[in-house]
């Protein structure tokens, strides 16, 4: 059984940013198995042929769950990292399961929610209801925070029980009116499986992954320098240099360098 192994999923103009997060894998020299579920096939990586999502699928986005619970859970590695469609690779990365902490799933957990904010929303629903929520689900510690669902990595052994809390959460979540994404569930399996959440915090660790939400890359593809990441709901700051870009203002160049990279890629029929 191998250690670790990255996955990912993208249909649709989705298909050519994970060539282009592949094409950066294999170019920094990253060499472990790199599996996407994809309607075209992807170079550089062992390709699991789908359609397009449902409509629950598309718009919760927990196809990531299904399908780490049905397909990845098959696979004969011992952790599994996860990383959104438009993710770039600067350069390689260095160890990462020490991540995990002795804990059987790892996300960067951001921001403190139950600390006041400026901000009062996230996934359109007050901030306070997230953490009333959260409260009520078995969340005790005196911070609660949230994640950004572009980068995860979990144990083989905890896929189920990962998948377990997200739906149980977003169900309650559900039942009370409050319907969210995956980035919530996500951050209660989180708060809840982590032996000390404290150790998984963004600003922990600036050279592995984060995300330009800020548009510090917008429309262009990022080039490894140092810049400067900002907290969504406090403001505070702080200086980053990630291996992995999570370049979500950068969709339309990550499309545009894997079609320079691979012109001759077209839709295969066997997986339309």
């Amino acid at each position: 059984m191998k250690d670790l192994c990255f996955w990912s999923i993208g249909v649709g103009k989705h298909a050519f940013m994970l060539q282009a997060l592949v094409d950066s894998y294999r170019a920094v020299g990253m060499k472990e198995d790199f599996h996407v579920f994809c309607d075209k096939e992807i170079n550089g990586a062992i390709t699991h042929p789908i359609r397009q999502f449902t409509e629950f699928e598309e718009k919760t986005y927990f196809f990531k769950f299904t399908f780490l619970q049905s397909f990845m859970k098959q696979l004969d590695y011992r952790y599994f990292v996860f990383l959104d469609a438009d993710n770039y690779f600067i350069r390689p990365l260095p160890d990462i399961l020490h991540l995990m902490e002795k804990s059987p799933i790892h996300s960067f957990l951001e921001s403190d929610c139950a600390k006041p904010s400026p901000r009062k929303f996230w996934h359109d629903h007050l901030i306070s209801e997230y953490v009333e929520m959260m409260r009520q689900c078995g969340v005790t510690g005196e911070k609660v925070y949230n994640v950004n669902s572009g980068f995860f990595i979990v144990k083989r052994e905890a896929i189920d029980i990962v998948c377990e809390l997200a739906k149980d959460f977003w169900e309650h979540c559900c039942r009370k009116g409050y319907i969210f994404k995956e980035e919530p569930a996500l951050a209660y399996a989180t708060h809840m499986l982590c032996e000390d959440p404290e150790k998984h915090l963004l600003h922990l660790y600036p050279n592995i992954w984060c995300t330009d939400w800020t548009g510090e890359y917008a429309g262009r593809l990022p080039d490894g320098r140092d810049w400067i990441f900002m907290d969504y709901l406090h403001g505070e700051f702080y200086l980053v240099n990630p291996a992995i870009v999570h370049a979500f203002k950068s969709k339309e160049a990550l499309i545009a360098a894997a079609m320079k990279s691979n012109p001759s890629k077209k839709i295969n029929k066997k997986y339309e």
